[in-house]
Parts: C-alpha cells; structure tokens; sequence
C-alpha cells in the first residue's frame, strides 16, 4: 500500500448512517484516510476545519441539498476538494446547477462501491465532458459511458460547458457538430488557453448514443496504444 494512498483523505456526506458507515469502512480497509459528514451544515464546517483531496456529497439530504452545499463552500472560499456528487434521482436542474459549480464527477445510484474507490485512487480515471442540447442523445451517451467506468459530466449550456472546461482538465469533450461555429470555436479557444489536452469529438442526432459510446472507446484504445 502506497503512502500516497494512505494520505488521500475522504469526506463522505450522507444522511443514511448505513451509507456513512459502509463507504468508511471501505475506505479505510483500501487505505485512505475517511471522515463522514451526516448532513449538509456537517459538511460544510468539515470542510472549512480540514482540506479533504475528496468528497464524496449525496445530492439528496434533508437539510439542504448537495448543490447548496456547493454554493455556500465556494462562498466561503472553500471549494478546494474533488467533489462527486452522488444521486438517486436524475434533476436535471440540480445536475446542471451542480455542472456549473464545477463537480469533479457525476454519478447516480445504485453505483458500486468499487467504481467510488476507483475513481479516488486512479485520481481520475478516463473524463468526459458530454456538451449537447439533445436530451436522448445526451442521456443515452451518458449511460452508457459511465457503464462502461468513464467518468461523465454532461452540460447542455454553452456557458456551463466552458466554465467546466476552464475548471478541469477533461480527457474528452463531446459536442454537437450542428451547434453554432461561434460556439465551437470557443470551446476550443477555452481548451487552448487552458494547455488542456482536451480532444474534441463531434457528433449529431444522425448518431446513436451506442455508435458515440463505441467511438470514444475506440480513441481511448488508440491513445492507449501510442502511449505504450
């Protein structure tokens, strides 16, 4: 077990104390360093008395919702964590607001337990930033990549989408090749001023959310390839 492993802190904010205590343990037995929040004020002045590198923030809790915690952390400037936002529910409207605050993953219950650890220790895995105004498209491109262990942060704002791009360093970016030139061109100028390594793909409604799956993981394939 690495020491860099075993300085990794991990904040878990959940309002189940079943949810709480079963990610602590886990994380423990993997070699992190775990804490766990019960609600959203919990986790608010945990996170200004300590700098965790994650935490893990339920969408869903009584108090105030995982979006809100968000929104008070960078008030007070202490928005300084990789969060992942965990959702039993699809909001489209929290998914975006959550997107706009810059979340370092998405993802939606149930989820498994060792996809959490993986994401933590490979300290990112494979990203995918999914920018497109279809719904169908973007949902079904979404599944299916996170199925398949990517992580996925979809926007259908133009805005939303550069100010994700100017906040983390996406393996990919999809978007829509019928979208404005205007808006293109940005999205690339963003990922240039960023010296983000960032490769764009464009797709359009005449594609299936499985032929777009099948040709990100082709190119991950590729790049594997010329890396090795």
């Amino acid at each position: 077990m690495s020491d860099q492993r075993k300085s990794t802190t991990v904040l878990v904010v959940d309002d189940h104390p079943a949810i709480r205590s079963t990610m602590t343990d886990v994380l423990e037995a993997e070699g992190f360093i775990p804490d766990h929040a019960e609600n959203g004020s919990d986790a608010i002045r945990k996170c200004i008395e300590n700098d965790y590198d994650f935490v893990l923030l339920d969408m869903q809790m009584p108090d105030m919702n995982g979006v809100e915690v968000l929104r008070q952390l960078k008030a007070k400037n202490r928005y300084h964590s990789k969060f992942i936002v965990i959702t039993a529910f699809s909001v489209q409207e929290l998914e975006d607001q959550a997107c706009e605050l810059g979340i370092y993953a998405f993802l939606r219950k149930p989820i498994k337990v060792e996809k959490i650890i993986e994401i933590i220790r490979d300290n990112r895995g494979i990203s995918i930033l999914l920018h497109l105004e279809d719904t169908h498209l973007r949902t079904g491109i979404s599944h299916l990549l996170e199925d398949s262990g990517f992580l996925v942060t979809t926007t259908k704002n133009h805005d939303d989408a550069l100010n994700q791009l100017r906040q983390i360093n996406y393996n990919f970016v999809i978007y829509d090749s019928d979208s404005p030139g205007i808006e293109q061109d940005a999205i690339q100028r963003t990922i240039k001023t960023m010296n983000s390594d960032t490769h764009c793909v464009e797709t359009n409604e005449d594609e299936s959310p499985k032929q777009v799956s099948n040709r990100i993981k082709q190119l991950i394939e590729q790049a594997k390839k010329v890396a090795a």
